[in-house]
């Protein structure tokens, strides 16, 4: 009897982890469809996949950074008045390399190139997902805050005397 309880026990325990695995793929899935969507212009797709709830942010130290846009000011402020007059002419790659997930936690590791209004902006990215309800619930996006500067805010790097 013993036995089948311990062979009970582990077969449950084996399913759960399977569906939490299951569960982390999706979401992975998801967070690189909401992007690869949302590059491409289907915002449908994209808002779709976001929370109620959703909020971005961009980290670093530029004079975008920092700033928390709520699902409205994503798909709206964000979107149009920030990423269509930086990067006019859209990203010419954007390449999902690597993620790492657990429960409702997502990392992507991604790279992109286009063309910002100050030369080439070929940055290497990192996004922190978090999921609720199946739904993204927040971004968090990392990269070079040199390249930004530099090649979409036009600013010069100047000695440290």
């Amino acid at each position: 009897m013993k036995l089948v309880t311990t062979f009970l026990a582990l077969l449950i325990s084996t399913h759960a982890f399977a569906g939490h695995h299951e569960e982390s793929g999706s979401n992975a899935a998801n967070a690189k469809l909401f992007f690869t969507a949302f590059l491409s212009g289907d915002a449908e797709t994209a808002r779709n996949l976001a929370h109620k709830d959703f909020t971005f942010v961009f980290k670093g130290r530029t004079q975008i950074s920092n700033l928390v846009q709520d699902k409205e000011g994503f798909f709206g402020n964000w979107s149009n008045n920030i990423i269509a007059k930086l990067v006019p002419e859209g990203f010419t790659k954007f390449d999902f390399v690597k993620s790492v997930s657990q429960g409702d936690d997502v990392v992507w590791l991604a790279e992109g190139d286009a063309q910002g209004v100050n030369g080439r902006y070929n940055n290497e990215y990192v996004f922190v997902f978090k999921f609720l309800e199946g739904k993204i619930l927040s971004i968090a996006e990392y990269n070079s805050d040199l390249l930004v500067a530099t090649r979409l805010y036009k600013q010069k790097l100047v000695a440290d005397d």
